[in-house]
């Protein structure tokens, strides 16, 4: 008989004897088994610069994902966070229409769970879930409803659909803030808990969202919710308590740092071929009240935030009422994603970090922030879009995408994070080995709250 097993290391924290106590934290999202369907034809690359991949060879398989996992675990995380989009819908094969959903994703997440074991087996492992696990393209939950048409909210999945697909892949993180499922029975997972002398949070972000606006609906009613009433009770709350612990903020008599984990960005941290704002009814700075009481909560709180579904690596300070006032929030690359996006403004942003795209910048959505790193694909959506217009933002050629991994390191005797960005192709170890430009970059624990005296 066959066993997979594995053996899951003490909590850091109760080494008391480590003096230099560091918690490394492996931060991943969106991979995609292949680059092309398995049931795809013959075809050619619109690219001119593209290489055309085929479709059972070694540039269009992704799966096992070798390369990425070997060098992520040379960094020896303790604690690994999956941020949504394990798997995708439509790949490595479609589904049929008369297989069950259920039985198409478990084969998908059987294959995720086959490349990642090496590194999950001996590790504790947080994940979260996104639209693609559930098989939608888009998702605004509002609460549980159902919807057949997208971008209307709701699930287009039944409840027993998506309460499998959170059982299979959730159900190991600690137990939820708040049990109580949402509309049609469906479950939740959002919860708090400690590690490593790191308090955390794990927020729902497409769960409670509303649905983008009606086109004769401008502005958006101020009713519409992102994290929604719960979520944003539980937010402050976790801000303001120690859940790990019996005192309120104590580790060796330092101030017990915080994390929050979610699926996206909070702002659209995207622009056109004409590097004007988008303004993508996706992205978490939609709707902005409902985003600016989640950045003002995690901003009180505290918290360094992480996320993935961006695709593109980025790393920015919210703000509020000014560009800097808010809370920093790292989003890791894809480990492996065709779908791009870029951010490109046309005008050179005020008080950059001497990287190109970095400064202070207002969303399509009027969100303030500050870019503080940014790792766009090869080449610029100006050409791409030259070349095959706006029916599509895939790039096949893995060359012209910028994928990898994000590694979070916790330092309690230094008080301060070291965010890095990594390549999924590079060797940690390698003697010039180098990450994404703008990474890594040190957070102090007494700077992560947002910075008010703007110069």
């Amino acid at each position: 008989m066959a066993r997979y097993s594995g053996r899951i290391p003490a909590d850091p924290d109760t080494d008391s004897d480590d003096a230099e106590q560091e918690l490394t934290i492996g931060l991943f999202s969106c991979t995609r088994a292949t680059g092309r369907q398995l049931e795809a034809g013959t075809g050619d690359s619109p690219l001119p610069m593209a290489q055309w991949p085929g479709r059972y060879t070694p540039a269009n398989f992704y799966f096992p994902y070798e390369q990425l996992i070997e060098n992520a675990g040379a960094h020896d995380p303790d604690l690994l966070v999956f941020c949504g989009d394990q798997y995708y819908e439509g790949n490595p094969t479609r589904m049929e229409t008369r297989v069950d959903p259920g039985l198409d994703a478990l084969y998908k997440w059987f294959l995720w769970l086959w490349a990642f074991r090496e590194l999950t087996r001996d590790r504790p492992t947080i994940l979260l879930t996104d639209d693609h696990d559930v098989y939608q393209p888009s998702l605004w939950g509002d609460g549980g409803e159902k919807t057949a048409v997208i971008p209307k909210g709701g699930y287009t999945g039944s409840p027993e659909f998506v309460n499998t697909v959170q059982r299979v892949q959730c159900n190991h993180n600690p137990d939820p803030y708040d049990p109580t499922p949402v509309e049609r029975d469906i479950a939740v997972y959002y919860t708090a808990f400690r590690f490593g002398g790191v308090d955390f949070a794990v927020l729902e972000d497409r769960k409670f969202k509303s649905p983008p606006p009606d086109r004769d609906e401008t502005p958006a009613p101020d009713e519409r919710e992102l994290l929604g009433p719960r979520q944003e009770q539980f937010l402050k709350k976790w801000g303001h308590e120690d859940t790990g612990a019996d005192t309120e903020a104590d580790v060796d008599g330092g101030t017990v740092p915080k994390i929050c984990l979610t699926q996206t960005c909070f702002a659209c941290l995207q622009t056109d071929p004409d590097g004007q704002p988008r303004t993508s009814f996706e992205s978490n700075g939609y709707p902005k009240r409902g985003r600016d009481r989640a950045v003002e909560l995690l901003g009180e709180a505290g918290a360094l935030v992480l996320a993935g579904d961006l695709h593109f690596a980025s790393l920015v300070r919210h703000g509020i009422h000014k560009h800097t006032d808010g809370p920093v929030q790292f989003t890791g690359p894809a480990g492996a994603s065709c779908y791009q996006r870029w951010f490109e403004p046309t005008a050179s942003l005020s008080h950059g970090m001497g990287l190109p795209h970095t400064g202070k910048f207002t969303d399509g959505f009027d969100n303030k922030l500050h870019v503080l790193a940014v790792e766009n694909p090869e080449i610029p959506l100006a050409t791409y879009s030259k070349h095959v217009g706006n029916q599509s933002r895939n790039i096949l050629d893995r060359q012209l995408r910028n994928e990898g991994y994000g590694i979070v390191r916790v330092n309690q005797d230094e008080e301060a994070f070291t965010i890095e960005c990594w390549p999924w192709d590079e060797s940690p170890s390698a003697t010039e080995a180098e990450q994404f430009s703008g990474w890594p970059y040190r957070l102090p624990f007494d700077q992560v709250r947002g910075i008010t005296d703007e110069t």
